[in-house]
């Protein structure tokens, strides 16, 4: 049977320690750093259900973790432990329901060791419930009872993960409308039931939170933006209230569904999200800076100030429905919630407008009534619409029939909130599910007109609750009998039982961290031989050139480990993580640790020598990763000591080693390094160009000849490397004057480079995909999820948040093939794209296409004919990925294998 519960999870500080922006190690007490999954109960080796999300610790810790100097003090309200929910939407839209408790822990010693954090100190840590049934309340207080027991001065009387792990294995779902399940954690009683399925959905929050921060009016401007699919943002400096809100909007716009991205608590590195093109309803802290952002035609919600602000108008909902929905929202709130609104009408006696229900404090009732206000409004406005219905294939409700009608009921034209409504995803899944289903069976808004017509009262739609549920009581044997009556207290959250497996991977990753400050001559702590020199006490009483052969003998010390470990690194087994294995991390610990460049330079030059020894440079997914970002950061070391040999070297072996995508395209490590700065830089190309000179063989090839077969190297290195086409044209031009080639041979050169397209597909091969779309799109990636293996990165701050909100919309539509087909295409200035059927531009439509492409900035790939269901935040160097002839591409890629993709620059 399954359980509530399908996990229980710790996040925090883990022993990889990263900041936000991907750099390693601790940079200080101000600074935020990326949380990490620490504990979780079922162990990760179990198969019940699926593994937590990846994107939970981002998510679940929205800011990040940050350091502090104390930990929990009464008389400050900002140590107090903060419990709050959050919402995670999978790829196929179904949602998971997290309740989560921040608060300070102390550090770890062996972590504050390693990193040579300061002695006493705190860092944020959240722990979780992770649950498919959307039971707010019951999962708040089932975690604020662990967090109490552990945290008890009386203790438990069993160790708290004994308590969790039978709570998680032990408490089951209950059955909808029959059963009430009982459980009890130490000495406090839990219940959870989930009502009837013929009912309203299950929402266990309170809807007072919404209608107490927004007023009647805006309440109505913001359920209008959510029907009409707008992009909305929450803003709010409570975690808790973004959550809850955005549920309660979700539930009071049934039975329809909000089908687009929806993150009700955004974390504060996805704030670029904000202006992608797709509709989406997000949350976001208030203390989160988003004046950089345009905001065009983002609906603004704010919470705190009871206000909504958009550049786009929201048309209004028409009369008479919009007089007749106010009038049933403000009985019901006055006078429990709207006493502030007297002052908007008249300053006549407004509050006896309406008749007083008495000063009853908000509870269920209220809930009940406000979603049943909202859909008999839907019953309203959709007068007679199951008369419209055809199921036709590609044609399942007609629209302009159903205005028409109405038009004529109400004497007016139609309404645009109408129409708009009645063209939105939303409405057509609905129409869609209820096509050859049982969803007619227990469709309360039909039932709900049905009711109306004949005069019968709403509530007599609702399953009756006469029926008491089955108690099912789950009691812990182990409670109370645990051997000598011993109780159980703890000073921090304890950590759970590690497998002998996860404390070797612990202990190696702190070992490689600990290598970056000091260097201890054991295997498991390497540093940088300058390091080493300085602790040395007989280093200074040798003579010169006894230090140098020192030196000389430690340097040679380094590269032989460094061989060593390339090699193993390499052989690791299909089932290794490179990034998390004992040879990457001392590998990397060598290049961070090293001021001298011994450590960089010989990683490069180990790889040269394994090339020329015969290995053929093919790296498997989990290698490509590893060596691109260990390259990274020899490279950014060389460049901060102006090590140009060391970045010359690297940049050569990275041309060389690749993996292969599906269609068995080379994807060459070397494109991967578009993010460092140094590539923007003269001096190094120029430097590059002399190198090139210097070794080339033929000496007895005409000099103008020489310099053009050299710079074209040159312009290949920038064609990998993904350089503009300007920047790279500029650069090979001012070496090409400075060496007084003539003007045929320039001429020559400038013809060759024109675009550097071909260059591109020189160095990567090109796919019949990429070659049918070259010409009006530029060259995509071959490699199609390239950006995902960026994502997967530790090093990206919100790598794994990007990886979630793409995979979020690349949901299964093959339940609303018909209505995806009936969708606008996306829009030029000019007009309509002319498509196919499968939604492929016409070939005669091509070139006008791509030449539209520069006028407009904006792009369109191929293939696709439905709904926008994806959203991917990208870098600017990642967006060279889809339009290589545009290094400075905009932010945002939005699109899915069922719609249209539109990229915005």
């Amino acid at each position: 049977m399954a359980g509530i519960f399908e996990y229980f999870v710790v996040c925090g500080l883990g022993p990889e320690i990263r900041t936000l922006d991907g750099n390693k190690g601790f940079h200080g007490m101000g600074v935020m750093y990326l949380a990490s999954l620490l504990d979780q109960y079922p162990p990760s080796n179990h198969s019940l259900y699926p593994p937590p999300p990846p994107q939970l610790p981002t998510c679940v810790l929205p800011a990040g973790v940050e350091f502090y100097s104390s930990g929990f003090d009464s008389n400050d309200v900002s140590t107090f432990p903060r419990s709050y929910p959050i919402v995670l939407t999978e790829g196929d839209g179904s949602k998971i329901y997290v309740s989560c408790i921040a608060f300070r822990d102390p550090v770890s010693d062996d972590i504050a060791e390693a990193y040579r954090i300061p002695p006493n100190s705190f860092a944020d840590k959240c722990i979780c419930l992770v649950s498919r049934l959307p039971s707010f309340c019951m999962l708040r207080n089932a975690l604020e009872e662990l967090f109490a027991l552990c945290f008890s001065p009386t203790g438990s009387s069993k160790p708290l993960w004994d308590v969790i792990e039978y709570m998680v294995s032990n408490v089951p779902l209950p059955t909808p409308g029959k059963d009430r399940v009982l459980f009890a954690i130490e000495n406090c009683l839990l219940s959870v039931e989930a009502p009837p399925k013929e009912g309203l959905p299950h929402a266990d929050i309170s809807f007072q939170p919404l209608v107490e921060c927004l007023d009647v009016d805006n309440l109505i401007a913001f359920f209008t933006a959510v029907l009409l699919e707008r992009r909305i943002l929450l803003r709010s400096n409570k975690y808790s209230l973004l959550t809850l809100v955005s549920e309660a909007i979700c539930h009071l716009i049934y039975p329809f569904r909000w089908q687009h991205v929806y993150i009700p608590l955004l974390f504060f590195s996805g704030v670029d999200y904000i202006d992608a093109p797709t509709p989406y309803m997000m949350g976001l802290h208030s203390g989160v800076d988003t004046s950089n952002l345009a905001m065009d035609g983002v609906v603004v919600v704010d919470l705190a100030y009871n206000r909504i602000t958009t550049t786009e108008e929201i048309p209004p909902i028409p009369e008479p429905d919009l007089s007749s929905l106010r009038g049933d929202l403000l009985k019901l709130l006055h006078p429990n919630v709207v006493g502030i609104d007297a002052m908007k009408g008249s300053f006549g006696n407004s509050s006896e407008q309406y008749p007083k229900v008495g000063n009853k404090p908000w509870g269920e009732d209220h809930d009940l009534q406000l979603r049943l206000i909202f859909l008999k409004f839907f019953a309203s406005i959709l007068g007679g619409y199951r008369n419209f219905i055809e199921n036709m294939g590609t044609h399942v409700f007609n629209t302009q029939a159903f205005l028409k009608k109405r038009a004529r009921s109400t004497n007016q034209p139609p309404e645009p909130m109408i129409t708009q409504f009645l063209d939105s995803h939303g409405f057509l899944d609905y129409v869609e599910r209820g096509l050859g289903s049982d969803e007619n069976n227990n469709n309360l808004l039909d039932k709900l007109q049905d009711a109306i017509g004949r005069g019968q009262n709403p509530m007599s739609i609702l399953p009756s609750s006469l029926v008491e549920p089955e108690i099912i009581t789950i009691s812990d044997p182990g409670v109370g009998i645990s051997g000598s009556g011993a109780k159980y207290t703890y000073d921090r959250f304890p950590s759970n039982n590690r497998t002998e497996e996860q404390k070797e991977k612990r202990k190696q990753i702190l070992a490689a961290a600990s290598g970056a400050f000091d260097y201890s001559g054991s295997r498991h702590s390497p540093s940088s031989p300058s390091v080493l020199v300085g602790k040395d006490s007989k280093a200074e009483s040798l003579s010169p050139r006894e230090r140098a052969a020192e030196r000389e003998r430690m340097v040679l010390d380094i590269k032989v480990k460094l061989q060593g470990l390339w090699l193993r690194l390499l052989k690791l087994g299909a089932t290794d993580d490179p990034l998390s294995s004992f040879e990457y991390g001392t590998i990397l610990a060598l290049i961070e640790s090293d001021a001298e460049g011994i450590g960089g330079s010989g990683f490069v030059e180990c790889i040269r020598e394994h090339i020329h020894s015969g290995w053929q440079c093919h790296l498997t997914e989990e290698q490509f990763i590893a060596v691109k970002e260990l390259l990274k950061t020899a490279i950014g070391r060389a460049t901060s000591r102006n090590d140009m040999p060391t970045i010359r070297d690297a940049l050569e072996v990275s041309a060389e080693m690749y993996k292969k995508d599906a269609n068995n395209v080379p994807d060459y490590v070397q494109r991967h390094l578009i993010s460092l700065s140094i590539w923007e830089e003269l001096r190094f190309w120029e430097g590059y160009f002399d190198y090139l000179m210097d070794r080339s063989s033929n000496k007895s090839t005409n000099y103008a000849t020489q310099v053009t077969t050299q710079l074209i190297l040159v312009a290949s290195h920038m064609a990998g490397l993904g350089l503009h086409d300007n920047d790279a044209w500029y650069m090979i031009e001012t070496i090409a004057e400075k060496n007084n080639i003539g003007n045929k041979q320039f001429i020559k050169l400038r013809g060759f480079l024109s675009h550097v397209q071909q260059l591109r597909i020189s160095y990567w091969g090109i796919s019949s995909v990429k070659a049918q779309s070259m010409s009006s799109f530029g060259l995509p990636s071959p490699h199609s999820h390239d950006s995902a293996d960026d994502d997967q990165q530790p090093a990206e701050a919100s790598g794994v948040g990007r990886s979630w909100v793409q995979s979020m919309f690349s949901r299964d539509t093959t339940s609303r093939t018909n209505s995806f087909s009936r969708v606008r295409r996306w829009t030029s200035d000019s007009g309509t794209l002319a498509a196919n059927e499968n939604g492929t531009p016409r070939k005669q439509d091509l070139s006008s296409f791509g030449q539209k492409k520069i006028q407009t900035s904006v792009r369109m790939l191929r293939g696709h004919s439905g709904a926008v269901t994806a959203l991917h935040c990208v870098t600017r160097r990642e967006v060279w990925d889809l339009v290589g002839d545009r290094e400075d591409a905009g932010f945002f890629i939005s699109g899915s294998t069922d719609c249209l993709v539109k990229l915005c620059i």
